[in-house]
């Protein structure tokens, strides 16, 4: 049999009834440090209050405002305002400072105006060799000079005009016999002339009528013909300008700038500022048609702009023999 459990052991007496209690553990290995105090400054002694002396004279300088002697009443509004101080100001409301001051005109007989800094002569002169030496680099340089275009291009215009206007200078030979009969046979089959096939084979052109219309609603304003009898009569290039009318324009409402007419003739336009010039080729007519179409008509609105503005004003006969000058128009002449 198990022997029997002993008991607790008890408390030995005096322990539970000690007064005595452990002290706080300490987190740190060292002693807590007292706190440290700074030391407050003592205020020092404060100067003495000024007294007035009795002596001083109660009279205020001259630019301080005197002082009230009571206060203003709130009923009774004062009639003369306070006098402002007197503070330092660099010029009176009635005199402008000095050098805002313009200096009268010395009038006296002796007095003469001031001199210009520069005159125009003097802008010349200054300008007059930088000037020179860049004529001198562009007309005698030795690549790419004046001379090296302006003399060919003088020689090709001459040659031009001579072989437009001279009957006796001409480009082409006379075509052989073959070619002559050849071109009668098809003269003859398509019931045009010789000279007519001739001049589409050598793809000559020739401006034939020229016509002036109004921008706005495509009415004449002005026409030249090589033919005689219609340059001098409206009525019978009434019917051509209408039709040319019905045609200039595009679906869109734009001034077409060529079309093909029925009788192998071209029509080449060219709208400016307030008319449209029209112009009937014969032939294949080239780019140099259509510069001189556009100077043409830049010529012409430079004249007449002010005559182009004022409405229902005559000028049929007047721009007539600006537009002759078109009639001129056309390549050097065949040999036929």
């Amino acid at each position: 049999m198990t022997a029997t459990l002993s008991p607790f052991p008890s408390i030995p007496p005096g322990i539970a009834t000690s007064s005595r209690k452990s002290g706080s553990w300490n987190l740190k290995p060292f002693p807590k440090p007292a706190p440290f105090v700074t030391p407050r400054p003592r205020p020092g002694p404060l100067p003495a209050c000024p007294v007035a002396d009795s002596s001083e004279s109660g009279v205020f300088p001259p630019s301080w405002p005197p002082p009230l002697s009571e206060l203003p009443s709130s009923g009774a509004p004062s009639s003369q305002p306070l006098p402002r101080p007197l503070l330092p100001t660099l010029f009176t409301a009635d005199e402008p400072p000095a050098s805002l001051q313009t200096p009268a005109p010395d009038s006296g007989p002796g007095h003469s105006p001031p001199a210009e800094d520069f005159t125009d002569d003097d802008l010349r002169e200054a300008f007059g060799p930088i000037v020179e030496h860049a004529v001198r680099k562009a007309v005698y340089a030795k690549e790419n000079g004046i001379d090296t275009y302006l003399e060919p291009m003088l020689r090709a215009t001459i040659r031009r005009a001579l072989a437009e206007y001279a009957p006796a200078s001409r480009p082409f030979q006379p075509p052989g016999t073959f070619d002559r009969f050849n071109w009668h046979v098809q003269a003859l089959f398509t019931s045009r002339t010789y000279e007519d096939i001739y001049f589409e084979r050598t793809r000559r052109f020739q401006v034939e009528e020229v016509f002036l219309l109004d921008g706005a609603s495509l009415a004449l304003v002005s026409f030249a013909s090589c033919d005689p009898a219609r340059h001098s009569s409206v009525r019978r290039v009434f019917n051509t300008v209408q039709r040319l009318a019905l045609q200039l324009r595009d679906e869109t409402g734009r001034i077409r700038q060529s079309f093909d007419l029925a009788d192998r003739r071209t029509v080449i336009a060219r709208q400016g500022t307030h008319v449209v010039l029209a112009a009937i080729i014969r032939g294949t007519p080239g780019e140099l048609v259509t510069s001189d179409l556009e100077f043409a008509l830049r010529r012409i609105e430079d004249h007449f702009r002010d005559k182009f503005q004022q409405e229902g004003s005559a000028l049929l006969y007047a721009i007539q023999p600006f537009l002759e000058d078109c009639l001129l128009i056309q390549s050097p002449a065949s040999a036929s």
